[in-house]
């Protein structure tokens, strides 16, 4: 089943979600802001903020060659310029006519895409202020677009056995950085077509993407609180664009997750912060989740200077695309109560520690 929704109207501020509580600089007018509204945060935050920060120097898991490249990555994103031919070849395509949401998915398939979708723009996923930089923090965040168009891009599995290692938060940039060509060649070329569209990608985000990734029909919710994916599992990373297009939607789709995760846990079990629930979904802001303690997942991030990445490599259903996969992935679609013989299958096969799973993949 998926993600359900109630009828909460809560909305999320971007102020509160913790990347920019750590992107607010001691001192400055943005950060006596934040904690004279938020005094309670202050003391723990402060904590965090005295540990290494990620990609440098005094982490676990720092490595000078691969964090700088991963470095490269994210500083490389505030440059992308939508290459012209890229931006004329989606506007001749989105004016040929016929189904645009057809279109859209075909063209994003070509440049690399794994999968896309189109979600009806639920407000409960749009930020109510922005908060991840000082030059607009604070403004109210405004987006009546009607529709997201939601795509993914995958994590290479190979890079992804290093969790929590330098090397996954490399591929981790390195995927966030595509995700943003895609996403603002994708803006570049509905615009150019007449249309109105706002990108969305790292650290640039009006939206919450997992939830509308859900709502387009690209995955289900894990016990980890990442997207779980058709065909890379966790081992994806989520752009989109928002836009007035008159675009056919997508609706969600059962994978079996959530009758698979109930039951898993190696998420939880194999989190080295103890950050992930073993237990059962709550409701938040209107969606059934697992909870997850940000501050503990956070703090881990900055004692080892990587983004982890365990949860995403240890989840049974970021195995490769292989026909074997692919037949259980679609036995659990379609029947989620043979959750626990596929769960027992994946045991014997790959072990339920890390370890065990990163050294069989490696003799693999």
């Amino acid at each position: 089943m998926t993600t359900p929704l109630t009828a909460s109207r809560e909305r999320v501020d971007e102020r509160d979600v913790m990347f920019a509580r750590m992107a607010c600089t001691p001192g400055t007018p943005a950060f006596l802001d934040y904690y004279a509204r938020r005094p309670e945060l202050r003391a723990p935050d402060d904590r965090l903020r005295a540990l290494p920060a990620l990609l440098q120097p005094g982490g676990k898991h720092y490595d000078e060659t691969v964090c700088r490249e991963a470095s490269e990555y994210f500083r490389a994103i505030d440059g992308i310029v939508p290459d012209a031919e890229a931006v004329d070849r989606w506007a001749a395509a989105l004016r040929e006519g016929g189904d645009l949401a057809t279109v859209v998915r075909r063209e994003l398939r070509r440049q690399g895409a794994l999968d896309s979708g189109v979600a009806p723009l639920d407000q409960r996923f749009v930020y109510t202020h922005k908060g991840r930089f000082d030059a607009d923090y604070g403004l109210p965040v405004n987006l009546p677009h009607p529709s997201a168009v939601v795509f993914l891009v995958e994590m290479d599995r190979g890079q992804m056995r290093d969790a929590p290692g330098a090397p996954a938060i490399r591929e981790s940039a390195r995927q966030y950085w595509r995700a943003a060509v895609l996403a603002l060649t994708l803006e570049a070329g509905l615009r150019a077509a007449g249309f109105e569209a706002k990108a969305h990608y790292d650290a640039r985000y009006d939206v919450i993407l997992p939830p509308l990734a859900v709502a387009a029909g690209l995955g289900e919710m894990g016990r980890h609180n990442i997207l779980v994916a058709d065909r890379a599992g966790s081992r994806v990373r989520i752009g989109a664009v928002t836009t007035d297009a008159p675009l056919t939607r997508g609706r969600p789709r059962s994978l079996g997750v959530e009758s698979f995760c109930r039951l898993c846990k190696k998420c939880a079990d194999n989190c080295p912060s103890h950050a992930l629930s073993d237990g059962d979904r709550v409701e938040r802001r209107g969606v059934m989740i697992w909870p997850t303690a940000i501050e503990r997942c956070y703090g881990y991030w900055r004692a080892v200077g990587t983004d982890c990445g365990i949860c995403m490599a240890v989840c049974p259903f970021s195995q490769p695309d292989t026909p074997l996969h692919r037949f259980v992935r679609a036995a659990l679609a379609r029947a989620p109560r043979l959750a626990r013989l596929a769960l027992w299958f994946d045991d014997r096969l790959y072990g339920r520690t890390w370890n065990a799973r990163r050294r069989k993949a490696l003799r693999g």
